[in-house]
């Protein structure tokens, strides 16, 4: 029964990232050269999934499975790019949700606790706002009357936060409606698919410099994650974290080095790198394009899985993730 909940969990443990648009970036950082000596990972063939429309995630009915202590709470992290290459895997990934929901909330151990937080890759985008605050290109057809006439929280502009209020072209423009008021979804929530649906539709009004990593590395600090931080609570000592990545952009553009985004991965789990799954579609194909991503995912070793983000149909890759996952629960102690 535990594989049989890992494999409707991973489905929904996705972090999607595109192509920018070159033409428009501006400087807003840039990356270093990757580590090159990484080990390789494991590779699979991917897939994605459709679904009926549910309400809610999670369910009281009792389960018989017998999972372990550690894989009763797993933190679920998406990485949505809002670049303008984005919007049919933004709907892909929302269309797949809902029926990932109904199995899960059919299926899950009454005992389980998920976290699922959405962000996306930049700290603010193009557009202007009420606020005022200033975009990168506000001239741009992405920037829509919604996002400029609009007052954003704070945390709004912060890369890593959680995503609550996506505004500009193809985006939810309006605020999402959370359940238990942080800014991710938490066990209970009613109406969890149609909340997931209004994060993940980020738009494609982002900047055109891609920071997947840089993101990921934010959304589960120390500082995000502290009381009063905007992750606050996200990120747990207890939980084993999964974090899955899929880019079209061959392009290096975060800030830091392969090694420096798992070492902090790494100590946001308290050094425990065995508590980490981390799950890549990239467009790696042995030469320099994705080279960075291609060695991240190879710094986790077993616990790092890749395939190609052109392969159409991604269910064998996540069937082959499940194992990694798995075996993340054996050997996790919780702190």
């Amino acid at each position: 029964m535990l594989r049989k909940h890992l494999t409707l969990a991973l489905g929904f443990a996705l972090t999607t990232t595109g192509c920018g648009d070159d033409a428009d970036q501006d400087v807003d950082g840039s990356g270093g050269s990757p580590s090159g000596d990484a080990s390789s990972s494991t590779s699979g063939s991917p897939a994605g999934t459709g679904g009926s429309t549910s309400t809610g995630f999670g369910s009281n009915s009792a389960s018989s499975g017998g999972g372990l202590e550690g894989c009763t709470k797993v933190d679920f992290l998406f990485v949505v790019d809002n670049s303008v290459s984005m919007n049919d895997e933004q709907d892909a990934l929302v269309a797949s949700f809902p029926g990932f929901m109904d199995t899960i909330q059919s299926t899950i151990a009454a005992s389980s606790d998920y976290h699922v937080l959405v962000a996306d890759t930049d700290a603010w985008g193009r557009c202007d706002t009420a606020n005022p605050w200033m975009g990168a290109t506000p001239t741009h057809n992405t920037c829509n009357a919604y996002i400029e006439s609009t007052v954003f929280e704070e945390c709004d502009r912060v890369r890593g936060a959680g995503v609550i209020h996506p505004a500009g072209e193809l985006a939810s423009n309006a605020p999402c409606d959370v359940y238990g008021g942080a800014r991710y979804i938490v066990e209970g929530d009613p109406n969890a698919a149609a909340t997931f649906a209004c994060m993940a539709k980020v738009g494609t009004a982002g900047h055109a410099s891609e920071r997947p990593m840089e993101a990921i590395v934010s959304a589960v600090s120390p500082e995000l994650n502290a009381v009063g931080g905007c992750n606050d609570g996200f990120l747990r000592s207890d939980a084993i974290l999964v974090i899955t990545f899929i880019s079209d952009d061959p392009n290096y553009e975060d800030t830091g080095t392969p090694q420096s985004w798992y070492d902090a991965v790494v100590a946001a789990k308290g050094g425990n790198a065995n508590a980490v799954v981390v799950l890549g579609l990239t467009p790696y194909e042995g030469g320099a394009a994705g080279q960075h991503w291609h060695d991240f995912i190879a710094l986790w070793g077993a616990k790092g899985l890749e395939a190609s983000v052109a392969l159409g149909d991604y269910t064998p890759f996540f069937a082959q993730a499940v194992g990694l996952i798995e075996e993340a629960c054996e050997e996790f102690v919780p702190q």
